[in-house]
């Protein structure tokens, strides 16, 4: 059995058909739902790419593993799906939107190149079809300024900032102009570039030989949460700033032609279950994460989530249907809102249960925290602000 993750960055669940948009043509994606499991209610461990991706490969949460900017050190006993895989026999390999960001510092991640094109990765498989192999594939085409290679600095930065001023003006036909930006940018992912690689999947023989998740690592928000529209001064602040669930409920879709039958688990679950239902998947042992397989999903999980600013935790929240609950790690400060009765978290409640409380203190009594050198607070401002983010 083959693997492969998918990864389509900054996407809104509300902009695919299967999760219910109306306006958006994603037929490729809303038919790979219809064939394998979705999973209607998927909670990132982090509203940003650096830690929630991590979480992902390693099945570990953001404050546990403590990935928390781009030049963080990863525990080295930490075991990520990559080697776990490649030990077992898979060929290795992942695709990212920048060789300068994704998995630079991890080696088992065997980062072959760019995902802005799938040139590559087409290549890489047609060389491995006869081997079993786990292939990572994390494209920014979804990614804020929407659908401009990232090589393409020039442009690419003057797009972001045009996106940033727009939503500054807070002029409704900039944001329908960002937002339609999006849209087409959400329609390419599906309809040209997955549509794409299921098709060379299936050129080569090897659709019904592979698993497939379809995925993204966080959400996006237009500063709808910000009432001073000149607050938005970066990517950050559109994902990264805030936990609300436009952020941090992601799409999951899970793929294994003849292996699961088609369903939709309405129950919470968390990107950190993913790789331990990988590995149940393929056969291989289970290993000691946060995640557990979703292959069994008989109930709500609880989900941790890990706000960060410049390679610092700075919030920690636990979401818990009906509830979600919103510590600030410095001022100590509360905010919860009830779900089911306030599904936009609008309304910031006062009488969450304290069961809450004490789930959010006992994460962060197990946080992985590292204080910055002045050396590193200036590398981390200088690679976000690389990033747009600042």
């Amino acid at each position: 059995m083959n693997v492969v993750v998918y990864v389509s960055d900054a996407l809104r669940t509300d902009h695919l058909g299967c999760y219910g948009a109306r306006y958006v043509d994603t037929r490729t994606i809303d038919e790979l739902a219809a064939g394998g499991v979705r999973y209607a209610h998927a909670i990132s461990a982090a509203p940003w790419t650096a830690p929630s991706t991590t979480s992902i490969v390693t099945g570990i949460y953001a404050h546990h593993h403590g990935y928390l900017h781009w030049d963080a050190p990863l525990d080295p006993s930490i075991e990520t799906g990559f080697r776990a895989f490649s030990a077992h026999g898979y060929e290795v390999a992942s695709f990212v939107f920048d060789t300068n960001y994704l998995f630079k510092d991890l080696p088992e991640a065997n980062v072959r190149g760019t995902s802005e094109t799938l040139d590559g990765a087409f290549e890489w498989l047609r060389a491995t079809r006869d081997t079993p192999f786990f292939l990572y594939v994390h494209n920014w085409a979804t990614h804020m300024p929407y659908d401009i290679v990232h090589a393409d600095r020039k442009n690419w930065l003057a797009a972001k900032q045009e996106v940033i001023e727009g939503i500054q003006s807070d002029s409704a036909s900039a944001l329908e102009a960002m937002r339609e930006r999006y849209r087409s940018a959400v329609e390419r992912q599906s309809e040209v570039l997955v549509a794409s690689f299921l098709e060379e999947l299936e050129r080569l023989g090897l659709r019904e030989k592979t698993v497939l998740v379809f995925l993204s690592d966080h959400g996006e928000s237009w500063g709808e949460r910000f009432r001073a529209k000149e607050d938005v001064q970066g990517v950050y602040h559109m994902h990264g700033a805030t936990l609300f669930d436009e952020i941090v409920e992601v799409p999951l879709i899970l793929s294994a032609p003849g292996r699961l039958d088609p369903a939709i688990v309405d129950h919470q679950v968390r990107s950190v279950d993913l790789l331990p239902t990988l590995l149940e998947l393929a056969g291989l042992p289970a290993r000691e994460t946060d995640g557990e397989s979703l292959l069994e999903v008989d109930g709500d999980r609880e989900a941790i989530i890990a706000g960060t600013d410049r390679g610092a935790l700075t919030k920690l929240a636990v979401r818990k249907p009906p509830w979600k609950l919103i510590l600030d790690v410095e001022s100590g400060e509360e905010e919860a809102y009830r779900l089911d009765e306030d599904p936009r978290e609008l309304r910031p409640r006062t009488d969450a249960p304290q069961e809450l409380r004490d789930i959010v203190f006992r994460e962060l009594e197990s946080a992985e925290t590292h204080e910055l050198t002045e050396e590193e607070e200036a590398t981390v401002a200088k690679r976000l602000s690389d990033l747009g983010y600042l």
